[in-house]
């Protein structure tokens, strides 16, 4: 995951609670899967360059002094939220991907339903644009290139239309 990209993935986590760096660390595994996991000292980093950026704030824990808590500013907030809602007009499969993880894990669920409608019009949209040539058509690797891009772009918007009917854990109450 790109650093840019990890500074916004914290925003979304913190935005959920407030925690130390190994607690968002965790939160990222088990939301990424073990396979995704970053290294604490880049969590570290990341959420010290937002804090002077004004994004987070931290605060010594009172159990330990040495360990650090951090939350979101209002500033932080603001980004967040609009980062997770904005899906780019040229996004990848990760983009789509990795806002959806973090809107089942860490949002409430007006915000899930928005991003998973968010990321269905973009979705849809690249698949109007993109329109392969039928089938009947005869055989070029654009063609097969355009009919994987099309399957691919189907099977994300059943994926996001089969997550927005059902209850998430965290909405159990």
């Amino acid at each position: 995951m790109p650093v840019l990209a990890l500074a916004d993935v914290l925003l979304v986590l913190l935005g959920d609670r407030p925690g130390t760096a190994h607690e968002i660390q965790c939160r990222h595994a088990d939301t990424f899967g073990p396979h995704e996991r970053v290294d604490i000292s880049r969590v570290t980093w990341t959420l010290g360059r937002q804090e002077r950026l004004g994004l987070v704030r931290s605060r010594a824990t009172p159990a330990q002094p040495r360990r650090r808590s951090w939350a979101l500013t209002d500033a932080g907030a603001r980004r967040q939220r609009m980062w997770l809602l904005r899906v780019p007009a040229e996004f990848t499969p990760d983009d789509v991907r990795i806002r959806v993880l973090l809107a089942v894990a860490a949002t409430d669920r007006a915000t899930f339903d928005m991003v998973v409608q968010v990321c269905l019009a973009q979705l849809e949209l690249s698949r109007l644009r993109a329109a392969p040539a039928p089938a009947s058509a005869d055989l070029s690797p654009a063609s097969a290139r355009a009919e994987l891009t099309d399957a691919a772009l189907a099977a994300e918007v059943a994926w996001l239309r089969s997550l927005h009917t059902r209850r998430r854990a965290r909405d159990r109450g």
